[in-house]
């Protein structure tokens, strides 16, 4: 027999007040019909909520398990207790694999960050967050939203997570364990069924340092590095691949990233010379040999990303020791790779190890570059050619602008020792006169490469013809240099400037006046500086134009006349390229200063710097002014690419 009470479903959404009465609530919003029939005041509803386990290792509930069960604290401190089980439970960044024993260590993650920095002080009642009161070195921290917002957005598909949740999601004994933990959360809320604030304020959002600055690295410091970056970069691949299994090059690559953030974060400045020291340790004689071609990569990269970085951290430092450690590094690597199986990435460091020698002839003497030997000739270039993440397509330009520096450097340096000639100074004058005067013909003569042989790097900022265009820099840099020291070799061609002529010249129409042969350079200077501009600003060449702005912008000098007459005759006397020129120290003004903010470095102020002196003296008045002798006189010499 059917019963004629009228059924209603069960209510399991009711509000507080009903459900703390167990009676039938019509779940009416904002009150519902009980309450206001009463005239009481309608709690509102409490929402099902439990903190998400899906970032959570499987091996938390195992120790889980292993815990006996807490006793049930007040709602107010739920939160809190999940957050602590969240962060004892967090895994390092990389698994214990055997094969990565310095991961393993936890003493190799203890030099990331002073114990003040891995749990800064938070308030309780905005975080809701008590860390353990002896963390792990790597434990999640709090993080800084400014960091946040400046470094990154993790991409929803950067981590395996998605696995580990489904995992999580099918395994019964998790299951289980959620409908505990909604059980209990549903008796915790009962115990105070009238308070209106059940849950604490979310906390802050966690992060992991070590993760935050290898994110970092990959999304910016590698884009700032390089003159063009896509899946095609050997550098960027050659890090992918290893950065997790090779000790070096992970704390090489902590180290670029927290030097690239010291700026904005200074406590970053000692996180940065702890993992390059720790790079250093790991490299030292007497480690381990690498045993496979991609160890060996990692390795080679590992020294040379040291080396050419060491001046992030200490603007002086040129690093020639980290130079002849990589010389000798790639000398073992091309004698263990045969000619039936060719290493194709011994080229790329070969070609690295050029652009940085470059830069460092001008500025060191070239006896400490130990046995530094490039190849003797430039391979041919097969039908469709990579260019360089550094040089780009100046192979030829890179090597005759290093042999320059390493004419230019030692002639300089004998010459500057010289009281009295003698008949040997006069040999060594002669002989470096004749090296010039054959890296010029080289240089009037070179034809930058056909773009056409070259694969396009798939970087829309730096389309092929940025790098051609900083061909024509090197080389328009190159005759700049030589013009400069070697006054002969513009008196041999001196023809008042001509833009269409500067490659192929006419018989020397006189001997020029000094006045005339500065008038010369600063021409050229600005047809250098002509061409920059003509890169957009975007192009990623922006990493290599320091160098040629260094030397162009050397040679930027006013009339001396417009410095020295007063106000009421100055106005009178200014002409076109007086205004070209302060035109075109603003634009070097300009653009390295927005460098700065790009990478904001130590040593982009201090190439600045060196621009201004170099300005200074010669507005003072001083002939003669090389940018060579103010960074040697104001220890202003630093990597500038």
């Amino acid at each position: 027999m059917e019963s004629s009470k009228s059924s209603h479903s069960k209510s399991r959404n009711g509000c507080l007040r009903c459900k703390a009465k167990k009676t039938k609530c019509d779940e009416r919003k904002p009150t519902c019909a009980r309450c206001e029939d009463r005239g009481f005041q309608c709690p509102g509803y409490a929402l099902d909520i439990r903190w998400s386990h899906k970032h959570q290792m499987r091996a938390e509930r195992s120790s889980i398990r292993d815990v006996g069960p807490p006793s049930r604290p007040r709602s107010r401190n739920l939160g809190r207790r999940q957050q602590t089980s969240d962060a004892e439970a967090a895994p390092l960044p990389f698994s214990d694999n055997p094969d990565q024993p310095w991961l393993g260590s936890p003493s190799q993650w203890d030099l990331f960050m002073p114990q003040e920095l891995m749990f800064p002080p938070v308030q309780e009642s905005s975080a809701g967050f008590n860390p353990p009161e002896q963390p792990n070195p790597f434990t999640l921290l709090v993080a800084d939203t400014d960091l946040m917002s400046t470094a990154w957005t993790v991409d929803n598909d950067s981590s395996p997570a998605g696995s580990v949740e489904e995992a999580q999601r099918t395994d019964p004994a998790n299951q289980l364990e959620e409908n505990n933990n909604t059980t209990t959360a549903i008796s915790e809320v009962q115990e105070d069924p009238f308070a209106v604030d059940i849950f604490p304020t979310a906390p802050r959002e966690i992060f992991h340092i070590p993760t935050a600055l290898s994110e970092y690295f990959f999304r910016e410091v590698i884009t700032l590095y390089c003159l063009w970056d896509s899946k095609a970069n050997v550098m960027r691949n050659i890090v992918e691949t290893a950065w997790q299994s090779s000790g070096p090059l992970h704390h090489t690559v902590q180290s670029m990233a927290a030097a690239c953030l010291s700026e904005d974060f200074p406590h970053l400045q000692a996180v940065a010379r702890a993992e390059h020291h720790q790079a250093l340790a790991l490299l030292r004689p007497g480690q381990p040999s690498p045993t496979s071609s991609t160890a060996r990569n990692a390795l080679l990269l590992a020294a040379q990303l040291l080396g050419h970085t060491s001046s992030w951290l200490a603007p002086q430092n040129l690093a020639t020791d980290m130079f002849r450690a990589s010389c000798a590094m790639l000398n073992d690597a091309s004698a263990d790779a045969t000619d039936s199986s060719p290493d194709p990435s011994i080229a790329f460091f070969s070609d690295t190890m050029d652009y940085w020698a470059m830069l460092l002839v001008y500025l060191t003497d070239s006896s400490q570059l130990g046995d530094y030997r490039r190849r003797s000739t430039v391979d041919p270039l097969p039908p469709s050619a990579e260019p360089h993440p550094y040089s780009g397509i100046s192979h030829e330009m890179v090597r005759v602008l290093t042999d320059a520096g390493i004419l230019i450097f030692q002639y300089r340096k004998h010459m500057s020792s010289v009281r009295f000639m003698t008949e040997r100074d006069f040999d060594v004058f002669k002989n470096a006169l004749r090296e010039a005067r054959r890296l010029e013909r080289v240089l009037l003569a070179h034809h930058t490469p056909d773009l056409s042989r070259f694969r396009d790097p798939g970087d829309p900022k730096t389309p092929l013809k940025h790098l051609g265009l900083m061909d024509e820099a090197y080389r328009c840099t190159g005759l700049l240099q030589l013009y400069r020291v070697f006054p002969d070799l513009l008196a041999e061609r001196y023809a008042p400037w001509d833009r269409d002529r500067l490659l192929r010249p006419l018989p020397a129409q006189g001997e020029p006046t000094p006045r005339e042969r500065q008038a010369w350079l600063t021409k050229l200077a600005m047809h250098i500086l002509g061409i920059l501009r003509d890169i957009p600003f975007e192009s990623r060449t922006r990493s290599v134009q320091p160098f040629v702005m260094v030397a162009a912008a050397s040679e930027l000098r006013r009339d001396p006349h417009h410095l020295q007459q007063s106000a009421d005759d100055a106005a009178f006397s200014i002409d076109k390229t007086s205004i070209e020129v302060a035109r075109a120290r603003k634009f070097v003004g300009s653009r390295l200063a927005a460098y700065t903010h790009i990478l904001p470095l130590r040593k982009s102020r201090v190439i600045f710097e060196l621009i201004n002196s170099v300005w200074s003296a010669m507005d003072a008045g001083e002939e003669d002014v090389y940018w060579l002798d103010v960074a040697y006189e104001k220890k202003l010499g630093t990597m500038m690419g």
